[in-house]
């Protein structure tokens, strides 16, 4: 069961995702333009702590790469309890069907029949249109990764990003650090947020 949720999380993060949707959303009243440090937020049920005992390697790894991203964007990691914000993540997988229903288009081929009736009795030649549809259903896993900014005196959300995609099926590291590096610096592109 472990090796298994592990491949759903580091699949988030290589080829074969049909594509990324991303969202963000904010508290309009806060001014972000004077933040300058962060700090990790601490571990609780509902963050990403609660995935880590499956796999140190990808807490890492998303960790590594938020940090990296932040700091390239002019943020200091704070090492003792003073910061401007807090920062987390968080992963979502969920079950998913695509059910998608064709015409196959069978189109026009020739006919052959025996014909009788009205006087008339022979073999007859003629062409028949045809038409069908075939239903395709796909099971799949859905994964999101959210990154939350938080306020570190009331402990309350200010700004989140969201990204998710459709999970492929395997998983490699190289690809994993990669497309880690894109889409953290695709949802943290969007922080702060424009006044």
């Amino acid at each position: 069961m472990k090796n298994y949720l592990f491949i759903i999380i580091i699949s988030i993060f290589i080829p074969g995702c049909s594509s990324l949707t991303l969202s963000t959303d904010y508290d309009q009243s806060i001014d972000f333009s004077g933040f300058k440090t962060y700090r990790w937020h601490a571990d609780n049920e509902h963050n990403s702590a609660s995935l880590r005992y499956l796999n140190e390697i990808v807490d890492k790894r998303i960790r590594s790469t938020i940090d990296q991203q932040l700091q390239g964007q002019g943020f200091t990691k704070s090492g003792n309890e003073t910061a401007d914000f807090l920062v987390n993540y968080s992963i979502v997988v969920e079950d998913r069907t695509d059910i998608q229903t064709y015409n196959n288009y069978n189109g026009m081929y020739p006919g052959y029949a025996y014909r009788g009736g009205y006087g008339y009795y022979g073999r007859g030649y003629g062409a028949v249109y045809s038409s069908s549809t075939e239903t395709q259903v796909t099971h799949y896993k859905l994964g999101t990764l959210i990154i939350d900014i938080i306020n570190p005196e009331t402990d309350q959300l200010m700004w989140r990003g969201a990204a998710d995609g459709r999970l492929p099926k395997g998983a490699d590291r190289k690809e994993s650090d990669e497309l880690a590096q894109k889409y953290v610096s695709k949802i943290l592109s969007e922080f702060p947020p424009e006044k």
